[in-house]
């Protein structure tokens, strides 16, 4: 009798267990299932947030690309041409842009020996490459100047708004006055209009004085030599 009155009370005991299990089970289960469904929401808004993430990747690429073509733009030169319907030859055209120089020394103080040009120099990678329409006009400039003078100078230059080459510069210091430099320049303009097939010849021109004031540290009356190796 004992053993059966104990075999009821395990029964007993085992169906509290599992009717409080069903209970709990009931209780969480619909804990559990939402926890399941946030877990596949986030699986899910990890995907959209990569994808998200890709797209602003590809945007920013355009982004940088466009600037990096705005900013080539920006950097590269135009060739000079005349406006249109304006009808120039080679030398006219070219006269146009060494009145340019000029005015740029003269700015910057520059005194201007002479300025030898040369049309259309044989080794020049335009006149090589498309004579037919282009054409090429360099400078052998010989200038006097201080330092702080010949940077504004070089800086002028290559913030002009068409092509310039700077091929060669040599400095010497004049020996009266180290703080004067005696400089060798060659510049190449470019035009858009395609010079004769001839070659160009070549002028000497002696601007003693040209490019506007003496420096302020020659002695009076003193006027530097042109440059020479």
């Amino acid at each position: 009798m004992n053993e059966l009155q104990k075999y009821k009370e395990s029964l007993m005991y085992l169906a509290g267990i599992i009717v409080v299990a069903v209970f709990l089970f009931q209780k969480i289960q619909p804990e559990f299932t939402r926890t399941i469904d946030l877990y596949k929401q986030v699986g899910q808004q990890k995907d959209v947030a990569a994808g998200i993430s890709k797209q602003l990747s590809v945007a920013k690429e355009k982004v940088e690309r466009k600037k990096k073509m705005r900013l080539l733009d920006d950097m590269t030169k135009k060739v000079y041409s005349p406006a249109e319907g304006v009808s120039l030859d080679a030398d006219s055209a070219f006269s146009v842009l060494l009145d340019d120089i000029i005015e740029i020394s003269r700015k910057n103080h520059i005194k201007t020996h002479s300025i030898q040009s040369t049309l259309n120099p044989s080794e020049d990678v335009f006149v090589k490459g498309d004579k037919e329409h282009f054409s090429a006009y360099q400078l052998d400039m010989k200038i006097v100047s201080d330092y702080s003078d010949f940077e504004g100078f070089i800086r002028d230059l290559y913030a002009y708004n068409y092509l310039i080459n700077i091929n060669n510069i040599e400095i010497y210091p004049y020996q009266k006055n180290k703080r004067i430099l005696l400089i060798n320049l060659t510049l190449t303009l470019y035009s858009t209009i395609a010079a004769p097939d001839a070659n160009g010849g070549e002028n000497n021109g002696e601007n003693n004085g040209e490019g506007g004031e003496n420096n302020g540290d020659q002695q009076q009356g003193e006027n530097p030599p042109p440059p020479t190796p």
